[in-house]
């Protein structure tokens, strides 16, 4: 065995000769039905001798022997019509096939679409341009590279006519492009096409009100209607494959499916830290930091290293690790709701029920999580892995979790 392991190593006529083999053999099984007996006589043999040949035989006698095998299988087995075009199709099946094990058993994509993780995370994020160094058209090749590289996609239209903003329609993708969008809109009765642009673009406009209707922005010709960067939210790969063998470990950062949950997006997955396992009694102290059991949980616990690094005498910010807050910390020291009603102060505890988590996003002020749904925990079936690596876009959290 070990010696046939060297001639395949250092042997090309021996490889080739082995793979023709594996390869007539495979032709005769699957045309095993359709041959005459003699047929399938004669290359059973051909094959047979070639292998006896491939142990032993030298290098002439191999490439003879691979020849011969050559003109048995031309001669006895039929030909598929446009052989090529099979061979290549079987290839695209296996190569779906390997996609597809490997998305249900070991890794599986995931877009960060929303703020919460920030900033571990990024979720899609808009920069406005207008009034700044960068209000200014970068040329084409930069759009490009800055689009595929750092998954920014500039956006900016002027105003086509005079006249008041009357409709902006929902963003539509290119057919086999999905990642350029395009929206209408409608200024005095002229519709014009803005490209690059996110879902539910009058939001970034800051046209639409509270009830979703339009303000009545006027237009004149060549005003800006849009200066706007969008950064793409992060792209990873989730690991399915450690929780098989080991149940998710507090301060790891996990994926999850909703499934209907209250208070979650129907059908969808989340990402957040996990903070509290079942049979755990979870708080949020007004200090920002979480308390398990009593226990105080610091930059000293695996996992909240960044999350608790915030300074105390400022008060929490978004996009910004600023600990965890509670309803009463949030108004208090940021003056508005984190909307946290299962954790309205300090003295709230939450007991945790058997087989379930309590997660939290590390975006504490923009983060709709354990604090929010109407169910603070989940069951701990519903994790469906934990973040392995970003893959795009190329920032510097590219690479391996760190998290």
């Amino acid at each position: 065995m070990f010696s046939h392991f060297i001639r395949h190593l250092m042997s090309r006529p021996y490889r080739k000769g082995r793979e023709l083999a594996d390869a007539v053999r495979k032709v005769l099984e699957n045309q095993r039905d359709q041959l005459r007996p003699e047929a399938i006589e004669a290359v059973e043999q051909a094959i047979a001798r070639a292998q006896k040949v491939f142990r032993t035989g030298t290098k002439a006698e191999i490439l003879s022997e691979t020849e011969q095998l050559h003109r048995v299988a031309d001669q006895w087995l039929l030909r598929y019509p446009h052989a090529a075009v099979r061979d290549y199709l079987i290839m695209a099946i296996e190569l779906a096939v390997l996609i597809l094990g490997s998305r249900a058993f070991f890794v599986q994509p995931m877009v960060i679409p929303t703020g919460s993780a920030q900033p571990t995370f990024w979720g899609i994020t808009a920069v406005k341009l207008a009034g700044t160094k960068d209000e200014v058209v970068p040329s084409w090749p930069v759009r490009i590279w800055d689009l595929f590289i750092k998954g920014d996609a500039y956006c900016y239209a002027e105003s086509e006519a005079d006249g008041v903003l009357e409709n902006v329609s929902e963003t539509k993708s290119v057919p086999l492009i999905p990642f350029l969008g395009f929206a209408t809109v409608q200024i005095g009765g002229h519709q014009q096409k803005i490209w690059f642009v996110p879902d539910k673009l009058a939001n970034y406009l800051d046209l639409v009100d509270g009830t979703g209707q339009y303000h009545p922005r006027q237009f004149h010709r060549g005003d800006r209607i849009i200066a706007t960067k969008f950064r793409s939210g992060d792209h990873l790969f989730v690991e399915r494959l450690t929780y098989n063998f080991r149940h998710p470990r507090r301060g790891e950062t996990i994926v999850f499916r909703s499934e209907n949950h209250p208070g979650m997006t129907e059908n969808t997955h989340y990402i957040k830290r996990l903070v509290g396992l079942g049979g755990e009694k979870v708080r949020i102290g007004d200090d920002r930091h979480v308390y398990i059991d009593g226990r105080q949980l610091t930059t000293n616990d695996d996992g909240f290293e960044k999350v608790y690094s915030f300074d105390p005498s400022k008060p929490p910010e978004s996009d910004h690790y600023s600990g965890h807050v509670n309803e009463k910390t949030s108004r208090l020291l940021a003056g508005r709701s984190a909307y946290s009603f299962n954790f309205p102060d300090g003295t709230a505890e939450y007991i945790i029920p058997p087989r379930q988590y309590v997660c939290f996003g590390d975006n504490t002020m923009n983060s709709a999580d354990s604090r929010a749904w109407g169910i603070p925990s989940f069951p701990q079936e519903r994790v469906i892995g934990k973040e392995l690596l970003v893959f795009w876009p190329f920032t510097e959290r590219f690479g391996w979790s760190r998290h």
